[in-house]
This record gives structure tokens, sequence and C-alpha cells, in this order.
């Protein structure tokens, strides 16, 4: 069995020679020749930058500067955002991207406007059907995940299996939300992604897009998301035994359970400075009911009861959701 691996740097004044250090720790790089199709998927869960929210448009430049350096093949690619928020194209520019894969010759796609194709997912005594794009399921060679470590409100953590639920091509995924902790790890058996997290900041308190952007100046990469997430959790001081999807993992042995098998530079006790925590608001709790239901989910985002009245109930009571302009 190939050994699962973890690379934990600082960050330190050579962002460039620090992330190609992590890299070639873990084996990446030696996995790249001349014709390998890279593909590299950002978490742009916000249209713009936003420290502990998404990837740095800094971190992504130099992932894709270093890999260029080994093949001519690499593409940055995002579906856009849930419930219609904004669109991938919109998250490149916003971040930068586009200028920054003209620059350095790599490709962008929006993954919603990409041939899509079926897998299956068990969950709850039936066969359920999700749709992934063709282009990572057979036409990437290496797919690696650029995730932002953070605490989730829905989740309990978003690491590097979370990432993978924004390769699904369409806006409307959270009708799969009540199918996330089998689908989350389906999703990633069929990518295989390895991993590259931006550690520059971890947010804390609240997420996905709201709470605590923590600096903590760290390149960590990875075999695998199991490893990447089993590593990152101790880092976070969050056990992993609390949140479902890693539970699921663990149960099918995509996670390992113990630390013990894993290799890695240094111990993620050693490494913490923060110990993370997620607290939840009245609204999380509410959006928690639709996490976990498919019925309360279509009640409160497709039908007109829901976008209208619920809404205008909900918004009363906890005031409206943070837009995007509200952070420029």
């Amino acid at each position: 069995m190939t050994p699962r691996r973890v690379s934990l740097l600082p960050r330190g004044d050579d962002p460039l020679a620090v992330m190609r250090a992590v890299l070639e720790q873990v084996g990446l790089l030696a996995r790249i020749g001349p014709a390998t199709r890279v593909a590299l998927k950002p978490n742009l869960t916000y249209p713009h930058y936003r420290p502990g929210v998404t990837t740095s448009p800094a971190f992504v430049r130099d992932a894709v500067c270093i890999l260029r350096e080994h093949t001519m093949h690499v593409a940055i690619v995002e579906s856009d955002g849930g419930y219609g928020a904004w669109s991938a194209t919109e998250a490149f520019r916003g971040h930068g991207l586009t200028a920054i894969a003209a620059e350095h010759g790599a490709q962008l796609v929006n993954l919603s406007e990409e041939r899509r194709e079926l897998i299956t997912v068990s969950s709850r005594g039936r066969d359920w059907r999700i749709p992934l794009p063709t282009r990572l399921l057979h036409e990437t060679d290496l797919f690696i995940t650029l995730p932002v470590p953070k605490v989730h409100s829905l989740t309990g953590l978003t690491l590097a299996y979370k990432n993978q639920w924004g390769c699904i091509p369409d806006n409307m995924r959270l009708r799969s939300h009540h199918l996330f902790n089998d689908a989350i790890v389906a999703i990633n058996r069929a990518l295989k992604p390895a991993v590259l997290a931006d550690g520059t900041y971890f947010l804390d308190r609240n997420g996905p897009m709201e709470g605590d952007a923590v600096r903590m100046d760290l390149v960590i990469a990875a075999t695998d998301p199991g490893a990447f997430d089993r590593y990152v959790s101790e880092l976070m001081g969050v056990r992993w035994s609390r949140v479902p999807h890693l539970r699921r993992a663990a149960a099918l042995g995509d996670m390992p359970r113990t630390l013990d098998e894993l290799t890695v530079n240094v111990a993620p006790a050693v490494a913490r400075t923060h110990t993370f925590r997620l607290e939840r608001t009245p609204r999380n709790w509410i959006a928690l009911a639709g996490f976990k239901s498919r019925f309360v989910s279509w009640l409160g985002y497709e039908s007109w009861f829901g976008r209208v009245v619920l809404h205008g109930i909900l918004y009363a009571i906890v005031g409206k959701p943070l837009r995007p302009e509200d952070a420029l």
C-alpha cells in the first residue's frame, strides 16, 4: 500500500519554495510528467477573496507556477455558487484568477458548463445519483484540491473532503444535502484528489463564510483527503469523531482512525497554536434542519412558501445573510 503522507511547513518568507517542498515531501511532483493533465480545485465559496474563507489568489498562482514547471496541462476548476449566488466565472474574476491563468498559461474551467455523468451514492438503504464533470472523472490525471481549513456550521469541519462538494456541477446541489455524509465520501472516491491546503488563515467560530480568520501561516500537503482531514482535525483541536462525514470516511476505511497510520514531518499536536471551536447561530440551527432533511430543504429553498414566507420570517428574526458587497 502506498504510504499516506502529510507535510506541514511554515509559509515563511519564500512561500513558493515552501510549497514546492511540501509537494515533494508527499510525492506529488514525482507523479507529474510533461503530458500529465492536472486540475486544481480552489475553495471559491465567495465571489472574491476573503481571508480564511476562500483560497488566496497568491496561493493559486504559486501552485500554477510550480506545476507549470512539470507540465503544460494545468486547469483551475470550480462550479457555480450554490443556489445560483454567483457563477464560477465571477469568482475566477473576483479572485484575480483570470489574469493569473492568462499570465502563467493555465486554463480556467467552469465545471457547471462541462459535460457530466452520474455516479451512484448508496445512502439510507437506497441508491441515489449525483452528477460529476466528465473532465474530472476521465480527463484528469492528477486532481489536487486546494482547501482552506475551517469550522463549518452544518458539517462541523470543512477540510479536504468537503471541498469536493463544489465539484457538483449543479447550483441546486443543496437538494443532495441530506445525503452529504455518504455522498462526499463517494465523490472523493470517484475523483481521488491529492491535497495542497492554503493554511495562511484558518476560520474559527463559524463558517464557511462568516467567522474569525486566524492567521496560521502554514502550507500543508497530503497524499489524500483522508490523511489530510485526520491530521488537520487534530491540528485544529477538533475531535474527528464528532464530524459525521469523517466518521463515515473512517468506517469505510478511507480515513485513518489513528495518526500512526500516517507518515508526517511534524506531529499535529506540536504544530497546534490555536484550538478551534464551532459556535452555531440561530440561523445555523434553522439551516441545519434543512441540511438533514430533503423535505425541509425543498420547503425552505424551492417552494414558493419557503422562498417568500419562511425566508421573510427568518430575515425578520435573525437578519439577512451576508452579501458579497458587504465584505468589499
